[in-house]
């Protein structure tokens, strides 16, 4: 649940903030998006949303993008440094309308450490309708929301995250929510346990039993990318050690380095 929150949350003030991007930002994405390091972040297929209709779902780029994402191996420490670098060289402005740090040299180290589960999560599939969970839980909140496109994705997370409109109950404790809830208080204990009590008040005490739900399974590939060297990033360790503020950076930098190439042409 809060996985799923703060993923659409990033997503739209990612989209908002990269609808004015400068030119100095957009020479740095085309050169990141061509690097072989910034391959295991399937940022080709972003670069459709430059081609949706303002008034089309983006639902449907952003599963082909999971779905082609997922199926690549995983970002190696060392081409996510890269990402990285050439990222906060080349958009210090944008990355700070997003609230990133651009000069912190714990952040990649946040990211490095954030970005298995996060990519762990993002993965996770619904046998049962045979589609993503973010597929699917995006689409119950468009059911609820209208439309979700390229204008007003920022202004519809805007409103959830105030409290003006609110994401249904079968998205917050459905059995995706519930998955992305286990795979994190098991990479990161510390930090989940905190929010066990609040999130048993609101889905119930099983929620929060350990157990991945009958149908939810993992589609991330492990297999080890071929973009650049080094270790991979297919483990946590020591990812439990990082607090809530470290996993907001690592979770905040994924959706950054992939969102923002959907406007860099």
């Amino acid at each position: 649940m809060m996985l799923f929150k703060s993923t659409l949350l990033l997503l739209g003030v990612g989209f908002a903030a990269a609808q004015s991007i400068s030119s100095g930002c957009t020479s740095a994405l085309v050169s990141i998006a061509g690097s072989p390091d910034s391959a295991c972040l399937n940022p080709s297929a972003l670069v459709q949303l430059v081609l949706t209709n303002s008034s089309t779902s983006v639902v449907p780029v952003i599963d082909t993008w999971l779905t082609g994402l997922c199926a690549l191996g995983p970002c190696s420490n060392s081409s996510l440094q890269a990402v990285f670098t050439n990222l906060t060289a080349g958009c210090p402005t944008e990355l700070q309308a997003l609230g990133l740090p651009t000069n912190n040299s714990n952040s990649v180290t946040y990211l490095q450490a954030a970005y298995p589960t996060i990519r762990q999560v993002l993965c996770l599939k619904d046998t049962s309708a045979n589609e993503l969970c973010a597929t699917e839980d995006l689409t119950q909140v468009q059911n609820v929301t209208g439309t979700l496109t390229t204008s007003n994705i920022a202004s519809v997370v805007g409103e959830i995250s105030a409290g003006n409109q609110s994401i249904p109950q079968s998205v917050t404790c459905g059995n995706c929510s519930k998955a992305a809830y286990t795979i994190a208080s098991k990479n990161f204990p510390d930090l989940i346990s905190g929010t066990k009590n609040e999130t048993q008040a609101t889905c119930g005490s099983s929620f929060t039993d350990g157990q991945t739900p009958s149908g939810i399974e993992e589609t991330a590939s492990n297999s080890t990318s071929t973009s650049g060297s080094g270790s991979g990033s297919g483990n946590t360790g020591g990812a439990a050690r990082l607090d809530v503020s470290s996993l907001n950076i690592g979770l905040s930098m994924v959706i950054a380095v992939s969102s923002v190439f959907a406007f860099f042409a």
